[in-house]
């Protein structure tokens, strides 16, 4: 079913929209929320909780795009998640931004900014060739390991490390050069 038609699923409050959303998405969500968690009983809660997400901001909310909605839904209640049950230590590949990028969640004022920093981020992803932009999103986007990024790309986990080091140190110049300074 077409993502324009389960949002009006979902604007008309009908419970078939959970049912094609789940159908639709389910195996893609499964993937984000397990690269985080890595704990499959946990993976199915969070999907629940994504479809109550949706359920809860879909009206008023209209998405351009569902699939990224519930990606960024599914995340952010991972990383909830993965916060609760580590007593809010951070993870080691969040930790490697935060040359570039610091933690940003708990800070209410920082909201507006870190929406800036977004749009400049995509902007620096624009900048990357496929590969060292599909890397670099699967860690820090999609969380995946070091190990999974050298099976997928067929590199090593040395070449991975050094083609994600390269490109921090190069968002870091970008992000100086956009006028983003911390």
């Amino acid at each position: 079913m077409e993502d324009t038609r389960i949002i009006e699923l979902f604007f008309a409050r009908s419970e078939r929209a959970i049912k094609e959303t789940k159908e639709k998405y389910s195996a893609y969500l499964s993937q984000v929320a397990y690269h985080i968690l890595r704990n499959v009983s946990d993976v199915e809660e969070i999907l629940n909780d994504t479809y109550m997400g949706a359920w809860n901001a879909i009206p008023p909310t209209r998405p351009d795009n569902l699939k990224h909605f519930l990606s960024r839904i599914t995340r952010n209640l991972s990383f909830d998640r993965l916060d609760y049950k580590t007593a809010g230590k951070r993870q080691a590949q969040l930790v490697e931004l935060d040359e570039c990028i610091p933690d940003m969640r708990n800070n209410v004022e920082s909201v507006w900014e870190a929406k800036e920093i977004g749009l400049v981020l995509n902007r620096f992803l624009g900048t990357l060739d496929a590969k060292s932009c599909a890397v670099f999103v699967a860690r820090y986007y999609y969380s995946h390991s070091i190990d999974e990024l050298a099976k997928e790309y067929a590199l090593s986990a040395r070449q991975i490390k050094y083609i994600l080091s390269k490109n921090r140190a190069k968002l870091k110049k970008y992000l100086e050069k956009e006028g983003v300074v911390f």
